[in-house]
């Protein structure tokens, strides 16, 4: 059907166009035959090549020339009509469904109906954006002809597993207690007031346990059901001097007066022996919970516990244990035998057997400790001076303060750390010798537990092999040739697959110790100063202090010792 009864006319043929252009008409080019052709509603066609229209130009005016010619019109193909094609791309997990557009040249446009008949064809059938379906036919209209775009039509619910039981300390662990001096009203800090012991009374809770909860399931887009773990449920325990409330079996109380400690799903309360002191009249002390002593801890006396031992006076000479932490409020004082001493002037490296001592599972804090014995699993804290004492601290320790405030000393004996260590002064003018012997920090709980896995990984993959070999040989046994050359090949399939496998752990395994071996820095500051006698010790290597030096920092960084100036 002609579009008007204009000297040059497009008509439809199928889904071709067709410029009609009357034979008498003058003065015709590729402009005109252009203009013409954008001002028809065929303008969005796909012409049918970049040069149509001088072509048709061309050919009209040699048809034209042709006296025989009988037709009043010439007619040509310029165009081709496209209706709008659509796509549905599903992901590989099937939570998704992207539609893809080409956008319509001329022909029919993206309809509701299509979008729809599209996607159930695909098979999407959940999670269809109702919305999304609108702005795709509204979309489609406003871009170029033929121009291709994407939207995600329809999502899938992703499955919810359930949550595991978990317990909710009510009140803090009296063994994982931070020992650091409080803050005064006016900004200033008291370096001997730690903070109040944590204690509770009988009936206080303690821990609640939140059940698991159930797992919620999803759905892809095409309808399948993804399938939810439940929480996994866990038992609550009600450890020593602890119990079931009455009235809510979610809840655990103490059943006693005492220092509260924990576990992952247990709560317990350390009974507290309170001593006025600790001498021949007393005897050594064994108790299974917390001690405090009100005065001081005599010479050649022993305190053990499970808990927290807390001294208001001093330690002489004595030895103290505890499952907790040490807080020791005055000092702590031993002594060094005459012959330890001379041995240790024969030989540097020598560690000297020293009267008293202090082992704790956690903290230590004390006033300060000379010729003592000093060893910890959390942090140090010394609030004056440590002189020729032996440290052992998996933590950081704290002289005086914390990094460029620290004010007090360490002169003398051997400290060994895996951990950042903050004094004002190391050393002594006279030139004391003052080890530090440094340590990378050992794997996490994680680490180890992620190098066991791959381990078991290797062992088994070389037992896999080790069968498949052994069924190898033993194939040669087998009458039947065309039994014997299947079972050959899937073992040496079932071969390839174990060793790639292998392969695998081995590079894991090899990333895992790389990344092992680079520690994070230790930092040993002096923020005041260093004397000659400071020696860093880090495996067969030691850098030794040869001159009085201002506020220092020593580090162990990628296993070298190392030197700078405090900024």
């Amino acid at each position: 059907m002609a579009e008007s009864d204009k000297a040059i006319q497009f008509e439809r043929s199928g889904d071709d166009v067709y410029v009609s252009i009357l034979k008498s008409t003058d003065g015709i080019d590729a402009g005109k035959i252009k203009t013409a052709f954008e001002m028809s509603r065929f303008a969005d066609a796909l012409l049918v090549n970049d040069n149509a229209f001088n072509q048709v130009t061309n050919n009209f005016l040699q048809w034209q020339g042709k006296e025989h010619s009988s037709s009043s019109h010439y007619n040509e193909r310029v165009a081709t009509l496209e209706d709008a094609q659509l796509y549905v791309v599903i992901s590989d997990d099937h939570m998704t469904a992207t539609i893809s557009c080409d956008a319509a040249r001329g022909g029919e446009p993206i309809k509701r109906q299509d979008i729809l008949e599209a996607l159930k064809a695909a098979g999407v059938v959940a999670g269809i954006k109702r919305k999304m379906v609108d702005k795709v036919i509204s979309h489609s209209l406003k871009v170029e002809p033929g121009s291709n775009f994407e939207a995600t039509i329809a999502r899938g619910v992703t499955a919810k597993n359930g949550e595991n039981a978990w317990f909710e300390r009510l009140v803090d662990d009296a063994r994982q207690r931070v020992l650091q001096p409080q803050e005064r009203e006016d900004g200033t800090v008291d370096m001997r007031d730690l903070g109040e012991q944590i204690t509770v009374l009988e009936g206080d809770p303690l821990l609640r346990k939140h059940p698991p909860t159930r797992g919620r399931q999803g759905t892809t887009v095409k309808g399948d059901v993804i399938e939810a773990i439940d929480g996994e449920d866990a038992e609550m325990v009600p450890g020593e001097g602890a119990r079931i409330a009455d009235n809510d079996p979610m809840l655990i109380v103490a059943d006693r007066t005492g220092m509260p400690w924990f576990t992952h799903n247990s709560a317990n309360v350390d009974d507290v022996l309170t001593l006025k002191t600790v001498d021949v009249s007393t005897g050594h002390v064994k108790f299974k919970g917390s001690v405090i002593v009100t005065g001081n801890v005599t010479e050649g006396m022993r305190v053990e516990c499970t808990g927290d031992i807390t001294v208001a006076g001093y330690v002489d000479s004595a030895q103290l244990y505890a499952g907790g932490s040490i807080t020791v409020r005055k000092g702590c004082i031993g002594h060094i035998s005459s012959e330890d001493e001379e041995r240790l002037q024969a030989d540097e490296a020598y560690i000297p057997h020293l009267s008293s001592k202090m082992d704790a599972g956690a903290s230590i804090w004390c006033a300060y400790a000379q010729y003592a014995f000093l060893e910890c699993k959390q942090s140090l804290t010394i609030d004056r001076q440590l002189t020729h004492c032996h440290v052992k601290c998996a933590g950081e320790a704290f002289i005086g303060g914390q990094d460029t405030s620290a004010r007090g000393k360490v002169i003398g004996g051997t400290f060994e750390t895996c951990a950042n260590v903050s004094a004002g002064q190391l050393g002594a003018r006279a030139g004391t010798l003052t080890r530090f012997l440094l340590s990378v920090p050992p794997p996490t709980p994680s680490d180890v537990q992620a190098l066991t896995d791959l381990y078991r990984q290797l062992r088994v993959t070389t037992h896999s092999l080790k069968r498949i070999k052994l069924g190898l040989q033993r194939c040669n046994s087998l009458a039947n040739n065309e039994q014997q050359k299947s079972l050959k090949q899937s073992l040496r399939t079932a071969a390839h697959n174990e060793l790639n496998r292998m392969r695998g752990v081995q590079n894991d395994l090899k990333v895992m110790r790389a990344s092992l071996k680079n520690h994070p820095t230790l930092r040993i500051v002096a923020a005041k100063e260093v004397f000659p006698g400071v020696q860093l010790e880090h495996e067969r290597k030691k850098l030794r202090m040869k001159e009085h030096r201002g506020g220092t920092l020593l580090l162990l960084k990628d296993h070298e010792l190392r030197m700078d100036i405090l900024r």
